[in-house]
């Protein structure tokens, strides 16, 4: 019988704006309103579960490729069943060779519109931080566009892009290329490339001191407002403190604030420890990310104000990429634990 976990219920509860009512009929209104949503979250948070996925072996990895996840396991590859709690063979994901000059861990990102790819290159060990588990870093981008042409963004000596695969998004209505750049004495800020000019367009300040870094979380339109939002975590090892950026007039704007998240622990490559996708069904994107010591998985919305749609306590740390899927026609939660073991968090 798979192990089973309930949730904790969301702790918080949104404002709503009003037009100006009578004082009792005001207040009236209030409490019904909160009644009626507290009895809508309870049950939503109620019916998400953590399951244990029985499996072969120890789970060692989970990768992502757009909607589909695969599962390694004792030296072959996995996926969740759509329709039950067990996991059925597949082939791995085919993984675009690392050009010459890469970062020797980079991975090729692929665009769908006018970036065809994009990868970390030159590299460099003048920043020994060696959070990714070793001290090599990237001195340059590299971005090959649809129809021909490539660009280098090469940095100073100041700073390195302290990352492994650039994230190609859609921001302000145009591809362009998120990344994390590393200052040598003021340590991480998320930066924004713009692909025709090769150049950085936008950039969250730094965090302030060396050997403090970030790690993105998410890219989406999290509060409904129609611009694009990037959700980083804020040093995951120590604060882990989630923020959300929001693209507006060509800057980065901070948003939003939640405290107690991680997505990533010291040493690793592991830097999908999150997910991206509208969990509670209001049309809203919501972010899946452990809590800061990783024992918990927490899904936060942010519409009307940041919140927990749930908040699920797990029986060991979260060490793997975290995957969506799609389980009895729902989205759903996949990833692994220290132990081994594999977790569906669904509701």
């Amino acid at each position: 019988m798979p192990a089973s976990t309930c949730v904790d219920r969301p702790s918080q509860v949104p404002a709503t704006h009003m037009m100006p009512l009578p004082r009792t009929a005001l207040a009236s209104w209030l409490m019904s309103l909160l009644m009626s949503w507290l009895a809508l979250s309870a049950t939503a948070a109620a019916d998400w579960r953590a399951e244990i996925v029985p499996a072969p072996g120890k789970v060692t990895a989970v990768e992502t490729a757009g909607k589909q996840v695969r599962i390694a396991i004792g030296g072959r590859w996995y996926r969740i069943a759509a329709d039950a709690l067990r996991l059925e063979s597949a082939l791995p994901f085919e993984r675009a060779a690392v050009p010459a000059g890469a970062l020797p861990d980079a991975r090729v990102a692929t665009g769908v519109e006018k970036i065809a790819r994009a990868w970390l290159a030159d590299p460099t060990g003048r920043y020994r931080h060696g959070v990714l588990g070793d001290a090599i870093e990237a001195g340059s981008l590299v971005i090959v566009r649809r129809g021909g042409g490539q660009s280098i963004l090469r940095l100073g000596a100041d700073a390195v892009f302290e990352d492994i695969q650039p994230r190609i998004a859609k921001i302000g209505g145009v591809e362009r290329i998120v990344v994390v750049k590393s200052y040598l004495d003021r340590g991480s800020a998320l930066a924004i490339v713009d692909a025709d000019t090769a150049t950085i367009v936008a950039e969250t300040p730094p965090i302030g001191r060396p050997n403090a870094w970030l790690n993105p979380a998410g890219i989406a339109d999290f509060n409904g407002d129609g611009a694009t939002d990037i959700a980083l975590v804020r040093q995951p090892h120590v604060l882990g403190r989630l923020e959300l950026w929001s693209w507006q007039n060509g800057k980065l704007q901070k948003i939003a604030e939640v405290a107690d998240v991680s997505n990533h622990f010291i040493g690793s490559r592991v830097l999908g420890m999150s997910a991206t996708e509208d969990f509670d069904g209001d049309g809203k994107p919501d972010l899946a990310v452990p809590s800061l010591d990783r024992r918990s998985l927490r899904i936060i919305a942010f519409v009307p104000q940041p919140r927990d749609v749930a908040r699920l306590p797990l029986p060991a740390r979260i060490v793997t990429n975290i995957g969506v899927v799609q389980f009895r026609h729902r989205p759903a939660l996949v990833a692994g634990l220290e132990n081994g073991q594999l977790i569906l968090v669904h509701d």
